[in-house]
């Protein structure tokens, strides 16, 4: 839902079925190996992902 949450809201999507729909939500998991050797770039990604996408998955609630 995350993917199409603003488009659903502008309007510029439009759910069908929506009666049909079991809620079906899928989790996104961030895995690594070792955190003490964690590269700079991982970590720079993961937090990339809390700060765009935490927030678009709490609006959903």
């Amino acid at each position: 839902m995350f993917h199409v949450a603003e488009d659903l809201k502008a309007g510029r999507l439009v759910a069908l079925l929506a009666d049909f729909n079991p809620g079906d939500t899928e989790e996104i998991h961030a895995i690594f190996n070792n955190q003490r050797y964690m590269p700079q770039r991982v970590r720079v990604f993961i937090d990339f992902l809390v700060e765009r996408v935490g927030p678009l998955l709490r609006s959903l609630d």
